[in-house]
């Protein structure tokens, strides 16, 4: 009788008689130029995944990991964490291989790879890797040349607005949050960078660069100071929490400004009709959580095929609606669509922050903030 292979058996035979020709040898080369022990690519009978907690961890046991193990037959151990800065912290301080895949956020996937807590992703390995949007297979948040994390969805700091007040009939532009008929009616996130974030997308400029056409930065981002003293005038609130954000727009205190996509999605919910989040012209903030391979798993290989079974269209397609935040992958549904951070353009409105340009000018910048707020710029 022919037995029939489960597919992480066939994975292990296939990856046997490979070894025979070359990873034979007392090592071999891995796609991203490090030498790997022989044997490292085959699946293993576990994995550690380290990922957020709640919903999150929820819909990512229904949709990836039940579903992975049944396909693989591969035990995958969950923990979860409540905070970035919390995860980044155990791992640092735990040995190398206590876990084998965690969930950074964009600013988190720049320190765990500076602070070198995740291995570069050998991308021959996920072949669903050209599923990803193409502003996704070029984002590399981390220094260096190598591909460090794998964008799972993504959100955007775009614009909410009461359609009973606000005519969007000419599309949807920073300017509204500028113009003299919303003064007092007006919320901006109150974080220093993203004001001048979003503030140098009204400009037209790269908010990376901040150059314009001024010709320097230092120009520009004086262009950028004097349009945040302008729009002061105009705000009733900086807000600093999800929980500010949704009274000031459930109680009409404010009627347009920057949102988080999946709090005006919860607002919809609840019977906030007139309630709409877009992605300005101008484009948005846009951040994701990712998959990254910890530092000396023991793993990695059966960690990338995990990865690899995210970007299934099958999958990710089920994942993102009851995550509530569209996939980083090239999928759509109407489900999808219909999510508040959905980017129409394939990824063109979406604007990452450069995290060594931030580091570089955030002391100024939230200076600089604090003397508009205060009246003093």
């Amino acid at each position: 009788m022919i037995e029939k292979l489960n597919r992480r058996s066939f994975l292990k035979a296939t990856g046997a008689t490979a070894a025979i020709g070359s990873s034979a040898l007392a090592g071999c080369t891995g796609n991203d130029g490090t030498t790997t022990k022989s044997g490292s690519n085959e699946m293993t009978d576990t994995l550690k995944f380290y990922s957020w907690g709640g919903s999150t961890q929820e819909a990512l046991n229904k949709h990836v990991i039940k579903p992975f193990e049944k396909e693989y037959d591969v035990t995958v151990k969950q923990s979860s964490f409540g905070g970035q800065d919390k995860m980044l912290a155990n791992v640092r301080s735990s040995s190398e291989g206590a876990y084998d895949i965690i969930m950074p956020s964009t600013s988190t996937s720049y320190a765990a790879a500076k602070q070198d807590l995740v291995e570069p992703l050998r991308l021959d390995n996920i072949e669903t890797w050209s599923n990803l949007m193409p502003v996704f297979k070029d984002f590399i948040v981390d220094p260096g040349e190598k591909v460090h994390t794998a964008p799972l969805y993504y959100g955007t700091i775009g614009m909410a607005y009461n359609t009973d007040q606000v005519d969007d009939s000419n599309g949807v532009s920073w300017d509204m949050t500028f113009d003299q008929k919303y003064k007092g009616k007006v919320a901006m996130e109150g974080v220093p960078y993203v004001r001048v974030f979003t503030t140098a997308l009204k400009l037209g400029m790269d908010p990376n660069k901040m150059v314009g056409d001024a010709g320097s930065y230092k120009e520009g981002v004086k262009k950028v100071y004097d349009a945040m003293a302008e729009q002061h005038d105009l705000v009733k609130k900086y807000w600093t929490s999800g929980q500010e954000l949704t009274s000031l727009f459930s109680n009409e205190t404010a009627y347009v400004g920057e949102a988080w996509g999946g709090r005006i999605l919860s607002l919809q919910g609840e019977g906030y009709e007139n309630l709409k989040y877009a992605i300005p012209k101008e484009g948005a903030m846009g951040w994701t959580d990712t998959f990254a391979i910890a530092k000396g798993s023991k793993n990695r290989y059966t960690a990338e095929k995990f990865i690899e079974f995210a970007y299934r269209d099958d999958v990710i397609k089920n994942l993102a609606p009851e995550i509530g935040y569209p996939p980083a992958t090239k999928v759509t549904s109407s489900d999808i669509k219909s999510l508040p951070d959905f980017d129409s353009s394939g990824g063109e409105g979406l604007k990452f922050q450069d995290m060594e340009f931030k580091n570089e000018h955030q002391q100024d910048w939230s200076q600089t903030f604090e003397q508009i707020k205060l009246g003093n710029y």
